[in-house]
């Protein structure tokens, strides 16, 4: 499969438009995340001009808005131009009673605890609804769930299950190792690209919710490239000079966002091949043969009824 990781637009660094990330190949789309309707525009582009691809695939890593702002509409396209579609997610209802075991709470009972759940992850409530609504599939984005050709690597459930009882417990400001409870067990995916380079493409997930980090070519630096969050992962691994990093960083400004500026000077301090970074355009991996990465500047880029038992 192809990778392209999307920008901003038009010069426009300010506005937060989040994360969004295409793996495709000649039949297959996966969308991983859509952080907003700019995207979503972007991806229909990317469609018409890829008119075999029929199958399309959306992974949504976590309920943050710079993540999921873009994904009603899209699903809406797709609908009406008829592709096959198929959503993964934390379906967090499914593991309600383990949720209620984790609080250990006996004044809390299993309906106000579903009910709890999908009040605090209301954006992925939303999206779930909207695809079932139109007939499309979701599947719970469980460990080893197959994704086009890619496999959904984490999180494992009782990571997922700490993170949804916390989010209850304290809400949704309370911290995982530095990571908010919405981000910390975010989907992760791990694809195979052209070239037979393996990339693991993580959200905003917790360093310490990151498994096998060894086995990957690419590695996607979580939460927009924060450098606390890269540094950890640069300790996990055996040798982090020998990978290549993938930052989506179209946060809009520091001031609000946090985003990768940290990063880029502490890896040039320390002589790392610097991460490839949609802050500086879109990515495409490869461009051409193996192995070959490009990035190229953003200027108007082209590219059934709800079963409340899956929540």
């Amino acid at each position: 499969m192809r990778l392209k990781a999307l920008s901003h637009y038009d010069g426009d660094k300010e506005t937060r438009y989040g994360d969004c990330i295409l793996l495709y190949d000649n039949n297959s789309l996966i969308v991983y995340d859509c952080g907003h309707t700019r995207h979503a525009k972007e991806v229909k582009n990317f469609l018409e001009s890829n008119s075999a691809i029929s199958q399309i695939h959306i992974v949504v890593s976590h309920n943050d808005s710079d993540h999921t702002s873009g994904i009603v509409e899209l699903l809406e396209y797709l609908y009406n131009e008829r592709y096959t579609v198929t959503v993964y997610s934390s379906l967090y209802l499914k593991s309600a009673r383990k949720v209620l075991d984790v609080l250990d709470d006996e004044r809390r009972t299993l309906p106000a605890t579903k009910e709890h759940i999908l009040e605090t992850f209301d954006k992925i409530k939303d999206i779930t609804e909207k695809a079932q609504e139109l007939g499309f599939t979701v599947k719970d984005a469980t460990v080893n769930t197959k994704v086009s050709r890619g496999v959904i690597a984490g999180p494992a459930e009782d990571e997922f299950v700490e993170v949804v009882a916390q989010a209850i417990e304290d809400g949704t400001f309370t911290k995982i190792e530095g990571e908010t409870v919405m981000n910390a067990a975010s989907v992760q995916l791990k694809c195979k690209l052209k070239g037979d380079q393996t990339i693991l493409l993580c959200g905003d997930a917790s360093p310490s919710y990151l498994h096998n980090l060894d086995s990957y070519e690419i590695i996607q630096l979580p939460h927009h490239g924060q450098l606390d969050d890269a540094q950890r992962i640069f300790e996990k691994l055996k040798d982090s000079y020998c990978k290549t990093y993938l930052v989506s960083d179209n946060t809009g400004s520091g001031e609000t966002s946090g985003g990768s500026d940290k990063l880029v000077e502490y890896m040039q301090e320390e002589y790392y091949t610097p991460a490839l970074n949609t802050k500086d355009g879109i990515v495409n991996i490869p461009k051409n043969g193996f192995g070959n990465v490009s990035i190229n500047k953003p200027q108007g880029v082209k590219l059934g009824e709800m079963d409340r038992k899956y929540w």
